[in-house]
């Protein structure tokens, strides 16, 4: 089985901010550029939140390309971390409340090549690919057995998930108890990791699928990732979600003004 029959059942769900409309218009190139792999998804749901929005120039350019395309827009934004958490249910919850089995969970900055239609992948309820960077291959010694076997912290930009198996995807109440909490700090660093351990929306990602006992399905070789985790320790790449790096045709493309290094 290959990934193009899982993603002509699923909803390609996408999450982003916008800043002004020059976000809307990289946001257009964007699904131009990822049009052939768009095309095969069974549906497709876009929610923002904002700092500055022309509402009516970003339906116009999702529109122009999708017109069936849903369009959420968050009435408030909580900051990047606060916001990615609220976004990320958001897109999960309309999932949920409209009956859609399968979602592609990704961001607006994520590129797509053809050759991602044909992954090879093996019955799961969940498919990821997986984060890690030099400070995580400290922990297991730089041993990329054990990483491959062991290790499991899932990104959040580009995922599918068996929504009909899944309970709820992160603790609402807890997210808006923590940022009750950072609102009374002083000398908040903006990294809320650094103030409550755990507190990102990968550990949240990996809790949902352990607690619903989720089968799992990593989209990337085992010959590329050992390939990508030996680039992360001789470049000493720290950053886990592995900007700008192209793997099986999937690339977090956060900065589009640099390279983009292909494993």
């Amino acid at each position: 089985m290959n990934l193009k029959s899982l993603i002509n059942k699923s909803w390609y769900g996408s999450i982003g901010f916008i800043n002004n409309d020059s976000d809307i218009e990289l946001l257009g190139s964007y699904l131009l550029h990822n049009k052939l792999v768009l095309d095969e998804y069974k549906g497709h749901i876009f929610t923002f939140t904002y700092n500055e929005l022309n509402k009516e120039y970003l339906t116009e350019v999702i529109h122009s390309i999708y017109p069936e395309a849903i369009i959420s827009i968050l009435d408030e934004n909580r900051g990047h971390n606060f916001g990615t958490a609220d976004l990320d249910n958001a897109v999960f919850d309309m999932c949920k409340s409209l009956g859609i089995e399968w979602l592609c969970k990704t961001s607006t900055d994520i590129i797509l090549q053809p050759e991602v239609l044909n992954i090879s992948i093996q019955e799961a309820d969940f498919y990821y690919m997986n984060g890690i960077g030099y400070g995580g291959m400290v922990k297991y010694n730089f041993d990329n057995e054990r990483i491959i076997n062991e290790d499991f912290y899932p990104q959040t930009n580009f995922y599918f998930i068996d929504t009909t198996k899944v309970d709820y995807l992160y603790d609402k109440e807890y997210v808006d108890d923590t940022y009750n909490f950072i609102q009374n700090l002083e000398n908040y660093s903006g990294r809320v990791w650094e103030h409550i351990e755990g507190w990102t929306c990968e550990d949240f990602l990996k809790k949902c699928v352990i607690r619903n006992n989720l089968s799992k399905y990593h989209l990337v070789s085992h010959k590329k990732y050992r390939i990508l985790l030996e680039t992360i320790k001789h470049q000493q790449i720290h950053d886990c979600s592995h900007k700008n790096i192209m793997m099986e045709g999937i690339c977090h493309f956060q900065h589009p003004d640099q390279n983009i290094l292909i494993i």
